[in-house]
């Protein structure tokens, strides 16, 4: 079959099912576990759309209580696993040049929240699976695309799916680069709890989700240091906002959290702020342990491994509870069982300040042997379409759904060298890229479906 053809003929489909899928703003808002829309109303309607697409277009479909689906094609007894998700970080509408819930097409490159991460990916990978059925491609294994509503917030979404649903023996996840990504490093997250010295900030308010580096902070103070704040942002030549005399706004910039040297903290930048002008055990406390610290080497934590690479650190979030700042911290560190190392380094840190750090959630290194063959055989599937030969398969320190499966790595859909701009803002992916997508997930699913690999070796 002629894999890359097939795949281009679906241009207009490919656009028009991105579209509405982009429509829906599909962001976590609140976790309602007892409800019919548990991660919120946008999530539920998302999936219920793209599984009322499949079921049209002939598939089996399940929805698992509106945390999760699959779309299911043949009846073999081994299930291959295509993981992916349909919701999406949050978009600050101010930084985007158009409405990131609206797919805005610009010459050849496609614009929206989820067009790279992870709803474009997703659509590619339903219509290779359509591309396979519709050519009535037989598999010797069932094959299960599976969308997951809460990737981006803990993955809660698949944890209550595979409860009720059995687990692929085989898989990979649209959700990274390719040629192919073969290791992902543990996840740790912290919550840090401060106490206040002063009654300086009334308020203090930074980040939205634990994978992306804040690009705005904003903090109240309890005296005027409007002019103080106006000369620091020229001196420094950084971004910012006088809301009122007593109210101020610093302006980052946002990366995902594997790789936060590539972002601003706008909460670090506000704490600078806040340690120049009104010193304070919390201010020095952070200035000394945390700002700027993307690999951790302030605290003593720098670690790094020759295939997995370094250790990175991103302040994620903050705000002031009662009379505490509390900071929650995510880490993606090249070596497990590293959590009770990140703890005593904390613990060891609170001489000067009362501090408490609590462990929010933690998942262990994902791991695929590079020569095996699942990878050898999604390598060819990407070479053979793109004719990219040079490019090897690499480890990252983003998580994906990989790492539900022992025998899956993620696959695409950004190619070698381009920028990573998924959790920013104008997110965005070449239209010729997923179409390319498309036919190297249809190969893939071929080889991978009529195989009888099911181990890592």
């Amino acid at each position: 079959m002629n894999f890359k053809k097939l795949a281009y003929e679906r241009k207009e489909e490919l656009l028009s099912i991105l579209a509405k899928l982009i429509s829906f703003a599909s962001v976590l808002d609140e976790y309602k576990p007892n409800s019919d829309a548990p991660f919120g109303l946008e999530n539920k309607k998302a999936l219920e759309y793209i599984l009322a697409e499949a079921k049209k277009d002939g598939f089996q479909v399940l929805n698992s209580d509106n945390y999760a689906g699959h779309i299911e094609y043949g009846d073999g007894v081994d299930i291959l696993g295509i993981l992916c998700h349909l919701d999406v970080v949050p978009a600050i509408k101010e930084e985007w040049d158009s409405n990131p819930f609206q797919l805005r097409i610009l010459g050849d490159t496609l614009y929206a929240r989820g067009v790279l991460d992870d709803k474009g990916p997703l659509v590619a990978a339903y219509l290779a699976l359509k591309l396979l059925k519709e050519n009535n491609i037989k598999l010797n294994k069932k094959v299960r695309l599976i969308m997951g509503c809460d990737e981006e917030s803990g993955s809660r979404c698949l944890k209550h799916y595979f409860k009720t649903n059995e687990m692929p023996s085989i898989g990979f996840s649209p959700d990274a680069e390719f040629p192919v990504i073969y290791g992902e490093k543990a996840n740790v997250s912290i919550d840090l709890k401060l106490p206040l010295d002063n009654n300086l900030i009334l308020d203090i308010k930074g980040g939205t989700r634990l994978n992306v580096v804040p690009s705005e902070c904003m903090v109240k103070l309890s005296v005027n240091l409007k002019e103080e704040f106006k000369t620091f942002l020229k001196e420094n030549n950084y971004d910012g906002k006088v809301v009122d005399d007593y109210t101020y706004i610093t302006y980052g910039k946002a990366s995902h959290a594997m790789q936060p040297q590539n972002g601003v903290n706008a909460i670090s930048l506000m704490f600078k702020f806040l340690g120049t002008y009104s010193s304070s055990k919390v201010t020095n406390y952070y200035n000394k342990y945390l700002a700027f610290s993307p690999f951790g080497d302030k605290l003593g934590l720098s670690v790094s491994d020759l295939d997995m690479g370094n250790l990175t650190m991103n302040v994620a979030m903050i705000e002031k509870v009662d009379n505490f700042i509390n900071i929650k911290i995510n880490y993606r560190i090249p070596v497990d069982n590293y959590t009770s190392k990140i703890k005593e380094a904390f613990n060891n840190s609170f001489k000067d300040i009362k501090g408490e750090v609590n462990v929010l959630s933690e998942s262990k290194l994902h791991y695929v042997p590079k020569d095996s063959t699942l990878v050898k055989t999604l390598l060819k599937c990407y070479q053979d379409i793109t004719n990219d030969n040079d490019n090897e398969p690499f480890t990252i320190g983003g998580g994906t759904y990989a790492q539900f499966i022992t025998n899956a790595v993620a696959f695409g859909p950004l190619k070698p060298g381009q920028d990573d701009c998924c959790h920013i803002a104008n997110e965005h992916i070449n239209i010729n890229d997923l179409l390319d997508s498309i036919a190297i997930y249809a190969k893939a699913i071929y080889l991978l479906g009529n195989s009888d690999e099911t181990k890592t070796h």
